[in-house]
């Protein structure tokens, strides 16, 4: 297993080489460029719901605010700054954030909105928006025409 180091990106790719680089490396840096005030979101979709995975880790999930108007739904929390005053040492690095975080997702208006459920696990929140009745496919069960026999006369 390769081990591989979170780097940050220059403003300017001057030479534009670095996707060609990712390429021969192999590495998933799409989540590098997510704005420091949002989290990775997985929405997957099967014939009953639609299910919304967000990373919340370090996320108070009482302090989770989630909202569904006008097709769009919305996750917004919050992680506080830790207390200042203790004074451990002086930082080196510092890449966690703390304040307010959101993200918002547009998804089909047949919704039920008052099926919406939520729950967390080990960090990721899961979230599931059932559709409507008449938005869930339906099997339309297709049936033989009768057909008629004729019995042959015994002479």
């Amino acid at each position: 297993m390769a081990n591989i180091e979170l780097r940050r990106r220059y403003p300017r790719d001057v030479f534009g080489i670095e996707p060609y680089l990712d390429r021969l490396f192999d590495l998933d840096t799409s989540l590098w460029d997510l704005p420091a005030t949002s989290f990775p979101i997985d929405v997957i979709e099967n014939d009953n719901e639609y299910l919304v995975r967000a990373s919340v880790a370090g996320f108070d999930p009482e302090q989770l605010e989630i909202t569904f108007e006008s097709n769009t739904l919305t996750i917004k929390g919050e992680i506080k700054e830790e207390n200042k005053d203790e004074q451990q040492g002086r930082y080196h690095i510092r890449e966690r954030y703390t304040g307010t975080f959101y993200r918002s997702v547009s998804l089909p208006g047949m919704i039920d909105q008052n099926q919406i459920s939520a729950e967390t696990d080990n960090g990721v929140l899961t979230i599931h928006l059932p559709k409507k009745p008449e938005a869930q496919p339906k099997r339309i069960e297709v049936k033989p025409k009768s057909v008629k026999v004729i019995e042959e006369k015994k002479k």
